[in-house]
This record gives structure tokens, C-alpha cells and sequence, in this order.
């Protein structure tokens, strides 16, 4: 492979702010574990497992976008022929290499963590090789957008259910784990929402949008009610961490700021609100799990 060419690819469609969200979402769940329900893998300083465990949950991430580069590789060279894979700099199968070693190292962390985890890993890829074969049912699922964004925003739980049962004592079905779940969904389908919202000037013909899906001020509306869910969720999931005031009033403001964006690009729809908006509900994703790890490591 031209290392220049997949680095080039990295920045593009796998950027290196992707991998640092994957490794603090993996700090999150390590944190709340420890703090919570530690198990005997859970301790307070970090060692090589949790390192090797940080680049397994980016390697789980890069095999989805390449699953995602297969399915959607048609599509992508008619309306994204400037892309470095559309062009060939790197191909499918190289892409589809990578993720087979990052597999490798996944398989090995788990069996180094546990039968637990091993058992967790095997329901998230599973679950995520459903989402290869658009559950056998593409056809129904793909003019649906708003069902396959669901369907598919359900590996978030079941990857941190792999990183939870990698950590945490039994019993591992608690609530912890259902609000660091949720967590994910709400944060992890606000922003997918966000990133698919266009001006009907930038609608195309052939590209899924949920403005389009849900009307422009639908798919609006959709953003803000499932953020302010996360929030109830961040919320008790703070109060059990016994979080101090800050957290409660970060989320707040974010929440504030980001209703603020997409009543402006309502007034005046642009692109340039919706790029604001969109970049305030990452904000406020991030600040979701940086606010928990945070509130754990001063009780540490």
C-alpha cells in the first residue's frame, strides 16, 4: 500500500479527531466501570491493555467505514469522484487488509480481557456485519432513511457492552451500562442526523439528506429533541457519579448554543449555520464523555 495514499485516505474519511473521540469514548466506559463497578481488570493507572484496548475500539470504528466504503462505493464515484478512493490511489481490498489485522489485534485484546469479552466482542461484530448486508433487506431499508439510521446506530450499545463487560464485575446488566448505552445512541444519532441536514439550495438528486427525509425543519427538530434526551440521560448519569455543578452547566450552555444555531440557519438557512451547528453538537457529544472522565479522575 502507498502509506502517503492511506494517510491522504485517514484525513479524508477516517480523520485523526475520529480516532481521539473513539479513544475517549473508550476512556468513558473504562472510567464509569472503574468508578462504578470495577472489576478485577478496572484499575486506576493505565497499562498496556488499556492502550491496546483504545486502539481496538479505533480499529472497530475503521472496520465500520470500511464496510461502509463497500456498500456505498457506486454512489461515491458518481457524486465524490475527488475522494482518494474513487480515484484508486488506495483500493477496496487494501482497505478491506487493514481491517482484517485490526480484527486480529481486537480477537486478542478480548481473549486477553475475559470470556466476557470475548462474548461482547463477538455480538458487536456480529451486529455489525448485519449492518454490512443492510440487514439482507437493502432494498426496503435504504428509502427509509430514518429506520436504517436507527438500525444502525444500534452497534453504539453493543460496542460499549464490549468494553463494559471487559471491565466490569457482574452482574453486567446495570444501569450504568444502559445510560452509558443510551448516551451513545442519543450523542451518536444527533450527529448523524446533523451531519445529513441540507439548505434545499445543496439538496442533490441521489444523495439520502434528512432534510429531505424529514423536511427542513423536521430534521431540525429531530437534532434538538434527541440532544435534549441526552441530556436528560447525561444527566442522571452525573447525578450517580455525585458530579459537581459544571458538568450540569457546560451541557446546558452547549445545548443552549446549539438551539441557538439551528434557529438561525431556520431565519436565514445557509450552509454556514448548519457547518456551526453541526460542529456544536460534536462539541457537545465530546463534552458529554470528557465531562464524566473528568468528574471520575478527581475522585481519583
Amino acid at each position: 500500500m502507498n502509506l502517503p495514499a492511506f494517510g491522504a485516505y485517514l484525513r479524508q474519511r477516517f480523520p485523526p479527531v475520529n480516532m481521539a473521540l473513539f479513544a475517549i469514548l473508550f476512556g468513558t466506559v473504562y472510567s464509569v466501570a472503574a468508578a462504578l463497578q470495577a472489576g478485577p481488570g478496572a484499575q486506576r493507572a493505565w497499562g498496556w491493555p488499556e492502550w491496546l484496548g483504545v486502539v481496538a475500539t479505533i480499529s472497530f470504528f475503521f472496520r465500520l467505514r470500511v464496510f461502509d466504503e463497500i456498500k456505498d462505493y457506486a454512489t461515491d464515484l458518481e457524486h465524490h469522484p475527488e475522494r482518494v478512493l474513487q480515484q484508486g490511489h488506495v483500493t477496496l481490498g487494501q482497505l478491506q487488509a487493514v481491517a482484517a489485522v485490526g480484527t486480529l489485534l481486537e480477537v486478542a485484546w478480548s481473549v486477553g480481557m475475559g470470556w466476557r469479552a470475548v462474548v461482547g466482542w463477538a455480538l458487536a461484530v456480529g451486529y455489525s456485519l448485519l449492518m454490512r448486508y443492510e440487514f439482507f433487506v437493502p432494498n426496503y431499508l435504504r428509502p427509509r432513511l430514518v429506520l436504517y439510521a436507527l438500525t444502525h446506530i444500534l452497534v453504539m450499545p453493543l460496542l460499549i457492552g464490549w468494553l463494559w463487560a471487559a471491565y466490569a464485575a457482574p452482574p453486567l446488566l446495570t444501569p450504568p451500562l444502559g445510560l452509558l448505552g443510551l448516551l451513545s445512541v442519543f450523542g451518536g444519532l444527533a450527529f448523524e442526523i446533523a451531519r445529513k441536514i441540507r439548505v434545499p439550495a445543496d439538496e442533490r438528486p441521489g444523495l439520502d439528506s434528512y432534510s429531505r427525509a424529514l423536511g427542513y425543519g423536521g430534521a431540525v427538530a429531530a437534532v434538538l429533541v434527541v440532544l435534549l434526551a441526552g441530556v436528560f440521560t447525561q444527566g442522571v448519569l452525573l447525578q450517580r457519579l455525585e458530579a459537581r455543578a459544571w458538568p450540569f452547566w457546560l451541557l446546558a450552555a452547549l445545548y443552549a448554543a446549539t438551539a441557538a444555531a439551528y434557529a438561525w440557519s431556520l431565519r436565514r438557512p445557509s450552509a454556514r449555520a448548519l457547518k456551526l451547528a453541526e460542529l456544536l453538537t460534536s462539541l457537545f457529544m465530546l463534552s458529554s464523555y470528557v465531562s464524566i472522565i473528568a468528574e471520575i479522575a478527581r475522585r481519583w
